[in-house]
């Protein structure tokens, strides 16, 4: 009689065990799934400049920045010339502008003209690591 007890009390234990395990793992991973949101990146305010190479002129991608979050992007310089070879710049240049004042980020995803858009988006990458609190 005196090992049923015992039985008894270990099944006990070993459920209570499982069950603090399974908690613990639940917490750790919302405490993980919450810490792995991107902070906002702290910027110095200001407008920063990076420039592209389009038909051996530059053009330049002016960023401004405030505290925490970009309030602007532009394109300057771009001639007729370069419009003229590179007909998707413009309209590439508009939809990166969009999604990244919409999205505070460079990380977007680049469905139309991959090439345009990739080489922007590098020039305006370039000005945030330039306003970026190090």
């Amino acid at each position: 009689m005196n090992t049923k007890i015992v039985v008894v009390q270990i099944k006990d234990i070993i459920k209570k065990s499982v069950f603090i395990v399974i908690c613990a793992a639940v917490i750790i991973g919302i405490i993980a799934f919450l810490s792995s949101r991107t902070p906002k990146t702290a910027y110095i305010p200001g407008t920063y400049s990076s420039e592209i190479i389009l038909t051996g002129s530059p053009v330049v991608i002016e960023v401004t920045v405030d505290k925490s979050s970009v309030t602007d992007i532009k394109m300057l310089n771009l001639s007729e010339t370069q419009e003229v070879f590179y007909p998707l710049i413009a309209p590439s240049f508009e939809t990166i502008r969009e999604e990244v004042l919409s999205a505070q980020t460079t990380d977007i995803d680049l469905t139309e003209n991959t090439e345009t858009s990739a080489l922007l988006l590098n020039a305006v990458d370039a000005a945030l690591e330039a306003a970026e609190v190090k």
